[in-house]
């Protein structure tokens, strides 16, 4: 019993939230309304979230379920087809499942004063991102995201090339930068085998810091957080997991005593490439 009150409650360690250049916006303070109308038109509700009702896109999961809402959670604007082209970003949630993290982005563009949709990819977040200027001055995302559940979490900085057709660009799995992985909230549980449990990572982003030239292009940028681990034994795997469903949380910290790691990324025109990284952080 005391195993399934584990699984039902929130991580007992959260993620600190990183410090990261945002540029993507709250959809009411950037017409998410009118964006979304190019994309269900006459679906289109407003309130606490703005989302297309009963509207889920025909490569979603949920495209034959009418009880999902696909709601918009950010916008982010750019020039993402060509240097003068007027595009937003559109990330959604609530039409996929766990296989495409929940969520997926539109891309929208701009002619002649009216916005046209121009596909959707389930799998790419674009919750919170940093426009990175190229050279000849078109735009693509850093994106920073994050997934996971039963305890196990990971953050993921991801390069998103909006130009690239529904077809090809990446699900945010595959351009996947850098991985920070969290498994502490599971206090080393094995559903597989309690006597053996499992080793436990804490791994966290603090700070995302961006490199330019002095025109502005994108130039690198470096990853700074903190990294733990550890093991546990059979007995402390129950007293962690008791501690967890307590309240108030009392007692010894299982958490990983962690240590700070910094990783260097320089980006060549189209990938960013790992170029150092102090001892001890993840790979």
């Amino acid at each position: 019993m005391w195993v399934l009150l584990f699984l039902l409650t929130p991580f007992a360690w959260a993620q600190p939230k990183p410090v990261f250049p945002d540029d993507t916006q709250d959809p009411k303070q950037a017409g998410g309304a009118e964006l979304l109308r190019a994309v269900c038109p006459g679906h289109v509700v407003t309130g606490k979230d703005i989302a297309c009702k009963e509207t889920c896109p025909e490569s979603s999961a949920f495209k034959d379920d009418k009880f999902w809402d696909w709601t918009l959670v950010g916008v982010t604007r750019g020039h993402f087809l060509s240097p003068q082209s007027d595009d937003a970003a559109l990330a959604m949630v609530g039409c996929e499942g766990a296989y495409n993290r929940y969520g997926g982005t539109i891309l929208l563009t701009r002619n002649s004063g009216k916005w046209t949709m121009l596909w959707y990819k389930g799998g790419v977040q674009a919750v919170e991102c940093h426009r990175g200027k190229l050279t000849g001055g078109r735009e693509i995302l850093i994106c920073l995201g994050g997934y996971g559940g039963q305890g196990y979490f990971w953050m993921d900085l991801h390069l998103e090339d909006l130009l690239m057709s529904s077809i090809t660009l990446s699900s945010g799995k595959e351009e996947t930068v850098f991985s920070a992985f969290d498994n502490s909230s599971t206090c080393g549980w094995n559903p597989q085998d309690e006597t053996k449990p499992v080793h436990i990572t804490r791994e966290f982003i603090e700070r995302v810091e961006l490199q330019t030239a002095a025109d502005g292009t994108f130039r690198g940028l470096s990853v700074s957080g903190r990294r733990g681990e550890r093991d546990m034994t059979v007995a402390q795997v129950k007293a962690c997991t008791n501690q967890q469903v307590s309240r108030p949380r009392t007692g010894i910290d299982f958490s990983p005593p962690t240590r700070p790691y910094r990783v260097d990324f320089q980006f060549d025109g189209k990938q960013l490439v790992r170029v150092g990284e102090s001892p001890g952080a993840p790979k």
